[in-house]
């Protein structure tokens, strides 16, 4: 039987989802994931929302999602003003 979640659970979740909007940048921009690091932090920085809420937010655009795991308007518009264009292109 599984209790609620643990802290380790909840750090594993928030670093495979930064993972994974790193992974979209290095496909998309095809940087290394420093750059694509770097980028996020950025982002985050620029438009005052938290680095995972803009990372969950780009992960929720490039899955074509409406809404990302926690809703965050200002992440998701954030992210659809960094990356809505690179995400509309169709692939090649």
């Amino acid at each position: 039987m599984r209790g609620s979640p643990t802290v380790e659970d909840s750090t594993r979740t928030d670093a495979r989802m930064l993972d994974r909007a790193e992974g979209i940048l290095v496909a998309l921009r095809r940087c290394t994931i420093n750059a694509a690091f770097d980028e996020i932090v950025g982002a985050s920085k620029r438009h005052r929302v938290p680095t995972l809420c803009i990372a969950r937010a780009l992960v929720a655009l490039a899955e074509n999602s409406e809404m990302p795991e926690t809703p965050d308007d200002d992440a998701t518009a954030a992210a659809r003003y960094e990356w809505g264009s690179l995400l509309d292109t169709p692939a090649r």
